[in-house]
């Protein structure tokens, strides 16, 4: 009986932060999936336009090791339960927003939830699962992000107006809100064997810092999502300019992409649970996917979707697996996962931001094929830092 109430609430708790995960993503592309309008109802720029849509990843980028430190010390059920309650009065102020500071203000009050959940969702999925389900758990929650694009992209121009498509996020916003505090319970989290006591925050963020392996990790996700966001800002523009296609036809492969992040997220976790050897894992996936890049904008047209397929797929792959590693690291666990998750979250959208528009074209100019060399570079050194993190095999993470 007691066992069943345990799967029962870890279940209840998966669902709820994947439709978290999943609201605060699609909140956020709707705004892509119908520029014209938000551009008419607004008055926008090209830059503003891209602030907005970037507006969702500021809380994440400066908050997240503060919401990790939050996490460890007040618990679970509080913290997730502000950040939801933080994104829900951003989705609701966006209807009746005029400005481009009123949306601004909106988009980032609606990254809140998506901030605390993914920061943290190590220590979140440790604390109602047993160790060695932790990482297709993760997979599994991980994939709400990925597929909300797609379903942002494909529905959003169906709504009749824009503020109709901004009140149905806001009310699945607050139903969500309503069940995470109505239906999850402090207990939950205590259900689990490897479930942490309170922390104070002086002392987490003292053995975070000083973690050799919580760094390699960051440092791992930022060259990674670096050399991901590469590939997201100039595939359509490769195609259109180096292979003479038209957008439509570009953006196709984007799709292809996406779907194999989807799979990716979904099941190279159930393979690396499998594996005795994960730096071999990660070598394997870094190296595909860094050779896929060479092939997203040349090669025939079968070669191009295939290399889409695959980098979206194993990419996705690997940041998922990675997204597990706090609570086994040993000198971190459950115990300091949430701060260790936040300060690895932050290193991560630093080189989302940093890499493509930084590094990689101040180095290549305006050479577009040229970028996308430089990309499988930077996810080559993220494979070495992969490799350079622990073993966790599926034997040694029983």
């Amino acid at each position: 009986m007691e066992k069943t109430k345990r799967k029962n609430a870890g279940l209840v708790v998966t669902v709820i932060i994947f439709m978290g995960l999943f609201l605060g993503n699609f909140a956020q592309y709707q705004l892509a999936a119908v520029p014209s309008q938000v551009f008419q109802k607004l008055n926008l720029s090209n830059a503003q336009f891209s602030s907005i849509m970037t507006a969702p990843m500021l809380p994440a980028i400066f908050l997240s090791l503060l919401s990790g430190a939050l996490v460890d010390r007040y618990g679970v059920k509080k913290m997730v339960a502000a950040g939801l309650v933080i994104a829900s009065a951003g989705f609701l102020l966006r209807p009746f927003v005029t400005s481009y500071t009123g949306m601004l203000i909106a988009m980032i009050l609606s990254g809140f939830g998506c901030m605390v959940i993914s920061s943290n969702l190590a220590k979140i999925v440790a604390s109602v699962y047993p160790l060695e389900k932790v990482g297709r758990v993760i997979g599994i929650v991980m994939v709400g992000s990925t597929l909300s694009m797609t379903v942002a992209y494909a529905t959003t121009a169906l709504f009749p107006s824009l503020e109709l498509a901004f009140w149905v996020v806001t009310v699945v916003g607050i139903v969500i809100d309503l069940a995470w505090l109505l239906l999850v319970r402090d207990s939950a989290f205590a259900a689990a064997a490897q479930a942490p006591a309170a922390v104070p925050m002086k002392e987490s963020l003292r053995v975070c810092f000083k973690s050799k392996n919580v760094w390699l990790m960051g440092l791992c996700l930022a060259l990674l999502l670096g050399g991901a966001m590469v590939v997201t800002n100039f595939q359509v523009v490769g195609l259109t300019t180096l292979r003479g296609l038209p957008e439509a036809a570009a953006g196709t492969y984007g799709s292809v992409l996406t779907i194999g992040a989807v799979i990716g997220t979904l099941g190279i976790p159930m393979l690396a649970a499998k594996m005795k050897n994960s730096r071999l894992l990660i070598l394997i996936l870094g190296v595909l996917t860094a050779g896929s890049m060479f092939f997203i904008v040349q090669g025939s047209h079968a070669l191009m979707y295939a290399a889409a397929f695959l980098n979206g797929a194993l990419r996705s792959g690997i940041i998922t697996i990675l997204m597990a590693y706090p609570v086994m690291f040993s000198d971190i666990g459950p115990k300091y996962a949430g701060t260790a998750g936040g300060l690895a979250a932050t290193l991560e959208l630093l080189g989302a931001v940093v890499i493509p528009t930084y590094v990689v074209i101040p180095l290549c100019g305006s050479s577009v094929a040229a970028y996308f060399t430089a990309g499988a570079a930077v996810i080559a050194l993220a494979t070495v830092c992969g490799v350079l993190l622990p073993n966790f095999g599926a034997s040694k993470a029983r």
